[in-house]
């Protein structure tokens, strides 16, 4: 039995005070900001997550667009007591990235005439160096599922490691992920990270521009950067979301091996019976729809390969708008499972009138999730 280590992480981030007379701007035009978009759109959150990173000498700090508010923020850094004259900015559709060269000495950031600490936490890179680990985002799915999800991917994929980034789920606490992870045969380093910042909204933005979503892909590159730098491969897949390998391979060694060190992983929605109403876990996923519905897919990267090297991660390929073909394969498909969730998308339950049980299918879930 592997020992494993686990702990949970609170982002160290910078909500703007109560108050404030600097917000950050909208991302659209007033004749599209529906009440949903006016609801979850993040004007406060400055930035998510400060972390020290010993191996590049330098703080790494990962926020929202900053927009309007990225002068204010840049002139207000410090180092040490005194402005910070060198940093690399990085910015994506989504989120952003700003890393400070220095010593480990506390940063902090003057804004609106007060000066506030920014503590930056200790590295998780190094508990995670060679590792096949999962990376998600959750917010209240079932302890029951997350647990099945993790060793569903240890079992039948070598996984050995986990970050979850729990987005302040109120149906449980972080250490009660930790606690159910760590009872994962096969893990062996979990990190359940704590944000309790906005998600944003969920509605479908415009191709290239700036999307009000900024939070899932800014803690995918928190991942990229820190905790999974030097991991052996990545997987990205949601708890509702299941691998299968025709050949029974591992989706990690496919994805060390590729010569660009990442797979594309294409994929489909699964269902429970008809007649099913509400969550259920991912066992009960036994059917497709007539025709197959494709659904968006996922990827697999080794951090240390060409493309790990050049890109930022999204939620569904590299660098949020990059696509390469030379990925794609055909032995290893995602199922989306229906209704392995909390119901936070309009019409999650919702089934398709014209559902058949896959044989295929029902025999592996019966086989992974017998009591689910």
């Amino acid at each position: 039995m592997i020992d494993t280590d686990v702990r949970t992480v609170p982002l160290q981030g910078f909500v703007l005070p109560a108050g404030s007379p600097v917000l950050r701007d909208h991302v659209r035009p007033a004749d599209r900001r529906s009440e949903h978009y006016l609801a979850r759109y993040d004007r406060t959150t400055l930035f998510y997550d400060a972390a020290w990173l010993p191996d590049r000498r330098a703080h790494l700090i990962t926020a929202p667009r900053f927009l309007n508010l990225w002068a204010p923020f840049r002139a207000g850094l410090r180092i040490g007591g005194r402005p910070v004259r060198r940093l690399r900015r990085r910015t994506w559709l989504r989120c952003e990235q700003v890393e400070i060269p220095g010593p480990e000495t506390a940063l902090s950031l003057h804004w609106q005439g007060n000066d506030h600490p920014i503590p930056s936490r200790r590295s998780e890179t190094a508990g995670f160096a060679g590792t096949n680990a999962l990376v998600a985002v959750n917010r209240n799915n079932a302890l029951d599922w997350i647990a099945d999800w993790a060793a569903f991917y240890a079992r039948r994929h070598g996984a050995d490691a986990v970050a979850l980034f729990d987005n302040g789920s109120d149906a449980y606490g972080p250490q009660d992920i930790a606690d159910r992870l760590g009872r994962v045969e096969g893990l062996r380093r979990v990190r359940v990270f704590s944000a309790p910042y906005p998600y944003g909204p969920a509605d479908h933005s415009k191709r290239l521009e700036v999307s009000p979503r900024f939070f899932q892909t800014a803690m995918l590159n928190i991942a990229k950067r820190d905790p999974l730098a030097r991991a052996r491969a990545v997987l990205n897949v949601d708890i509702d979301e299941i691998c299968i390998s025709a050949s029974g391979g591992s989706v990690f060694d496919a994805a060390a091996r590729h010569p660009l060190g990442m797979i594309t992983i294409p994929g489909s929605w699964v269902y429970p019976a008809p007649g099913t109403t509400g969550p259920v876990g991912h066992g009960a996923h036994r059917f497709r729809d007539q025709p197959d519905d494709r659904c968006n897919q996922k990827w697999c990267q080794a951090p240390r390969g060409a493309f790990g090297r050049m890109f930022g991660w999204a939620v569904h390929r590299v660098d949020e708008v990059f696509q390469n073909l030379a990925t794609r394969q055909s032995d290893i498909r995602l199922v989306h499972c229906k209704g392995t969730s909390t119901g936070w998308k309009a019409k999650r339950f919702d089934l398709p009138p014209d559902l058949r049980e896959d044989p295929a299918l029902s025999a592996v879930m019966q086989a992974e999730f017998p009591d689910r």
